[in-house]
C-alpha cells in the first residue's frame, strides 16, 4: 500500500539487513533488534498540552477584559458622565477614582444625595460625578474618599454605584459642613450691586441753580429739576424778536429761557420745577409749576398799572395790553429796549405817535409802546376809557 511503502523501513543496526515488522532479531547475522518505539502517546499528550495551554490563555483574556479597574482621575471621569456617548462605554467596567466628597442635604444643587469632585472650585464649575451610596450617611463634605465602582444610569442621570469606599481623610457632618460653606460661599448674603453713579451724577428733583445749568448743559439735559434763580416780572425779547420767559441767575446776567406753563408772578427769587432740554446746545426749560420764595409782584393782573416816575399829571388815555410788549426808547422797532409791558397790564399814554405802518403811544420820556401795526392788522393794546 502506499502509506506502507512510504513508511520507513527497518533495518539490522549490524549488517543493514530489512527487518520485518515484529521480528526481534536479524534473520542474515542472528543480531538483536531493539524494540520499536510507539511515539503516539506523546503525540497525544503534547496535542491535549497544548489545547489546555490555548483555553486557558483564552479564559485569562476574557476575564482581564471584564476584570481589570480603570484608574481614572475624577475630572476625567466627570467629563465621561457629562458625555452620555462615552458614558455607555464604561458602564461594564470597574472604576477606581477618589476625591472629595459633596453632600446634597448642605443646600447643594444636585441630582443625587452626593457627589465627588477633586475640589471646590471644580465643583462651582460642575465639573463633578454624582454617586449612589450607602456607606457615606456619616461622612461629611470635603472628607477625602477613594472608591471602587461602575457607572450606572439612574433617573436619566449617569451616576456612579460604589462598590467599596474608603475614607482616607473624614470630616463630620457639622465640620464638612462649616468648611463647605467658606469654601462655597454658601452663608454669604447675595449682595445687591448698586451702580455707583459718578460723583457729578445729577439725579433726578435735585435743586440746581441757573448758573449750574448753564456751566454744562448736556449734564442736566432730560432731566427733572427744581431751578432756583430769579423770575423777572417781565418778558425777554430775544435777538430774533420773540418775547420770553425766563429764569435768570442771581445777579440778573444770564438766564434760560422757560417754556410750557407760565407764572402768574414775577420780580422775585423763585424755584421752577420743570424739564431741561436742550435746543441747538442752549438750555431750555419745560416747566410744570413755580414756587415764589420771597414776596412777588403780579405779573398779569389788569388792576396793575405800568409805573410812571416823571410826576406828570396831565391829561392821559389808558390801555391794557393784549400781548406782552417791548417799551423802547423812541417809537420805532428799531430803537433800543427799556423795559416789558405784562399782558393784562394797564398803561397810561400822554402822546401819539405813527410811521406810517404802525402806531406808538408815549408813557413818558424815552419810553414808547406799540399800539397797533396797521400793515399785519394787530392791536397790542386796547384803550379801556
Amino acid at each position: 500500500m502506499i502509506g506502507e511503502n512510504n513508511m520507513k523501513k527497518r533495518v539490522c543496526p549490524r549488517c543493514g539487513n530489512e527487518i520485518q515488522k515484529g521480528e526481534s532479531f536479524c534473520g542474515n547475522c542472528g543480531s538483536s533488534i531493539p524494540k520499536e518505539k510507539d511515539h503516539t502517546c506523546i503525540y497525544v499528550g503534547v496535542a491535549m498540552f497544548v489545547v489546555i495551554f490555548i483555553v486557558i490563555i483564552g479564559l485569562g483574556l476574557l476575564g482581564s477584559e471584564s476584570d481589570e479597574t480603570k484608574n481614572i482621575i475624577v475630572d476625567d471621569l466627570s467629563e465621561i458622565v457629562q458625555d452620555e456617548d462615552r458614558a455607555e462605554d464604561y458602564l461594564d467596567t470597574t472604576i477606581h477614582t477618589s476625591g472629595y466628597l459633596f453632600r446634597k442635604e448642605d443646600e447643594l444643587d444636585i441630582e443625587m444625595d452626593y457627589a465627588i469632585s477633586s475640589s471646590a472650585k471644580s465643583f462651582k464649575k460642575k465639573n463633578y460625578v454624582l454617586i449612589d451610596s450607602d456607606e457615606l450617611k456619616n461622612v461629611g463634605s470635603l472628607s477625602k474618599i477613594s472608591m471602587d465602582g461602575s457607572l450606572e444610569k439612574k433617573s436619566g442621570n449617569i451616576g456612579f454605584n460604589v462598590d467599596r469606599v474608603t475614607v482616607d481623610k473624614k470630616l463630620s457632618k457639622e465640620d464638612g459642613k462649616k468648611e463647605l460653606e467658606k469654601k462655597l460661599d454658601l452663608n454669604e448674603e447675595k449682595k445687591v450691586v448698586v451702580k455707583e453713579e459718578p460723583s457729578d451724577t445729577v439725579k433726578e428733583g435735585s435743586t440746581v441753580s441757573v448758573d449750574d445749568i448753564l456751566s454744562d448743559p448736556e449734564k442736566y439735559a432730560g432731566k427733572r429739576l427744581k431751578i432756583h434763580g430769579m423770575l423777572p416780572q417781565s418778558v425777554l425779547e430775544t435777538s430774533d424778536g420773540r418775547l420770553i420767559g425766563t429764569i435768570s441767575n442771581m445777579t440778573l446776567d444770564k438766564h434760560i429761557e422757560i417754556r410750557g406753563a407760565s407764572p402768574d408772578f414775577g420780580g422775585c427769587e423763585a424755584m421752577v420745577i420743570g424739564t431741561v432740554f436742550l435746543e441747538n446746545g442752549t438750555p431750555v426749560i419745560n416747566a410744570y409749576s413755580f414756587e415764589a420764595l420771597g414776596n412777588t409782584l403780579s405779573a398779569d393782573t389788569s388792576d396793575a398799572y405800568y409805573p410812571i416816575t416823571d410826576g406828570y399829571t396831565g391829561y392821559t388815555d389808558t390801555y391794557e395790553a393784549n400781548y406782552d410788549m417791548v417799551i423802547r426808547n423812541d417809537y420805532s422797532t428799531s430803537a433800543a429796549k427799556v423795559d416789558i409791558l405784562k399782558k393784562g397790564q394797564l398803561v397810561k399814554i400822554r402822546d401819539m405817535k405813527s410811521t406810517g405802518q404802525d402806531g406808538w403811544g408815549l408813557i413818558e420820556p424815552g419810553k414808547w409802546v406799540c399800539i397797533e401795526d396797521w400793515n399785519k392788522g394787530m392791536t397790542y393794546l386796547t384803550k379801556v376809557n
